[in-house]
């Protein structure tokens, strides 16, 4: 039987982050959890899918795929790039978006925040 921590894992679970989490430690914490993912693929086909669960489009159109920050399901605004179809980029495209974080406060996504709540 799986573990309780191997199953928040497989379902993308992560429990250190509480709603009352401000949203630069959500972005980190997702931002690990992505890089964590593509440290497990071998080639870019793994990066293929049918939903957008991760920060990576699940299909590459024209050699590029489309790789956007997000937390709390939704997608940060502006915070969107296309990289070439490889693993090599789509990871470094995830590693620069986690150093822009690492670099700003929770003050620096007020505005995101402030978006959010008009919807």
């Amino acid at each position: 039987m799986p573990t309780l921590d191997e199953l928040l894992k497989k379902y993308n679970i992560d429990a250190t982050v509480n709603p009352q989490s401000g949203p630069r430690a959500k972005l980190l914490s997702q931002a690990n959890r992505m890089l964590e993912q593509l440290s497990k693929y071998k080639t870019e086909q793994e990066l293929d899918g049918v939903t957008t669960q991760y920060w990576w489009a699940p299909q590459s159109v024209d050699g590029k795929r489309r790789v956007s920050a997000r937390y709390s399901g939704k997608v940060v605004e502006g915070m969107a790039v296309y990289a070439d179809n490889t693993l090599e980029a789509v990871k470094a495209a995830v590693e620069t978006f986690r150093k822009l974080v690492e670099e700003s406060d929770d003050a620096t996504w007020a505005h995101e925040e402030e978006r959010r709540k008009k919807k």
